[in-house]
């Protein structure tokens, strides 16, 4: 119980005395002795308090995924005074981002690649990216400082890349074909981490909305159908579920993504980042050894279901992958054949309207004669 008098007294709130916070003491006594059952349970009930000064950063927590997480009961998702402190409020002017703190807290796996990373090295160095004004990210700039949302919600990361890279979209289509397509099927992380493992997630998506499709709690039609693809794993389990998806305007989109959070983080210098197709195009190749399918709960965060690898190069999966498909690299061996055909029917239309017509004109020319 005891508060630290010089702690409190150089801390922000240390003008604003104790009954501010504690409103149920500005009688000038102590309410009835109720049993505290734990510091988590007191540090829940007091977190409102927070509310009156701060409406604006309490609102964005409480859309959060740390907010979302304290509603669903886990004991270490945090509130205010986690991050911040209970007496000991530090003024922003005193943050320093480079030690990580307080992601570091609960986040050290990802905090420690994120330090070895071009971004944690440049901010280390207090370096600025190419001499602009940008200094390199630090947590709170890609994930937001109370707002945090699910980094599996949307197109969220990719666009917060493409802030600060502007130029990374034009410098792509110099040496990337189908660069557009490249950069939206495919994450930042995937390429720019060259030695993580990745995967394939064929993620529930909405038609209407434009958005990963939400799944209510009450709702288990998709949870079920994704179990039986994860226990039976078959493309044919794949089909039933596009069948349920039609119904409600909501397909597959696939997407390639690094599958180890702390990984994630560990992005590259640009020298080492992948450029070769068969790194991932080539049969085999490690990239596509790991397939999810995935729904997203109602905060964001993503229900992930593991599915064989053959069920991108399934006939039936067609409509699912089509925009991962290249030629003879998603191993979809009908597809590609039908291409093949396809390509010959498209040549061979043209010359043999060009030989027949050859053949007929050499017979006019003849019978003229």
């Amino acid at each position: 119980l005891h508060v630290e008098k010089t702690e409190y007294a150089s801390s922000v709130h240390g003008e604003i005395g104790c009954t501010s916070c504690h409103q149920a003491l500005a009688d000038k006594k102590h309410p009835s002795r109720e049993p505290i059952n734990s510091r988590r349970e007191h540090s829940l009930a007091l977190n409102q308090s927070c509310r009156g000064c701060h409406a604006e950063n309490f609102e964005q927590y409480e859309h959060s995924i740390h907010a979302s997480l304290v509603a669903d009961g886990h004991q270490s998702a945090p509130v205010c005074t986690d991050c911040h402190s209970a007496h000991a409020v530090e003024s922003m002017a005193v943050y320093q981002p480079v030690t990580g703190l307080p992601c570091k807290n609960c986040h050290e796996n990802v905090f420690d690649a994120y330090a070895q990373s071009v971004h944690g090295g440049a901010r280390a160095k207090g370096n600025v990216i190419r001499d602009s004004d940008i200094q390199a990210p630090v947590c709170a700039d890609c994930h937001q400082a109370h707002g945090i949302n699910a980094v599996a919600a949307g197109d969220h990361l990719q666009t917060t890349c493409l802030d600060c890279h502007e130029g990374a979209r034009m410098a792509h289509k110099d040496w990337l074909p189908n660069t557009g397509l490249h950069l939206d099927v495919v994450s930042c992380a995937v390429c720019h981490t060259p030695s993580a493992e990745r995967r394939v997630d064929l993620e529930l998506y909405d038609n209407l909305t434009q958005l990963p499709a939400g799944r209510d709690k009450s709702d288990t039609e998709y949870e079920t159908q994704l179990r039986a693809i994860e226990d039976a794993g078959d493309a044919l389990e794949l089909v039933a579920l596009r069948k349920l998806l039609a119904a409600n305007d909501v397909t597959l989109r696939g997407r390639m993504e690094v599958s180890n959070s702390p990984e994630a983080h560990r992005l590259s210098v640009k020298a080492s980042a992948l450029r070769n197709c068969d790194d991932c195009h080539k049969k085999g190749s490690d990239a596509v050894e790991k397939v999810t399918v995935s729904v997203s709960r109602p905060d964001g965060r993503k229900m992930r279901f593991e599915a064989d690898k053959e069920i991108l190069s399934s006939m039936v999966s067609v409509d699912s992958v089509g925009e991962l498909y290249i030629f003879g690299g998603t191993r979809i061996n009908v597809l590609d054949a039908l291409l093949i055909l396809s390509l010959i029917g498209g040549l061979a239309i043209p010359a043999g309207h060009i030989a027949l017509g050859k053949v007929l004109g050499k017979r006019t020319e003849e019978g003229d004669q």
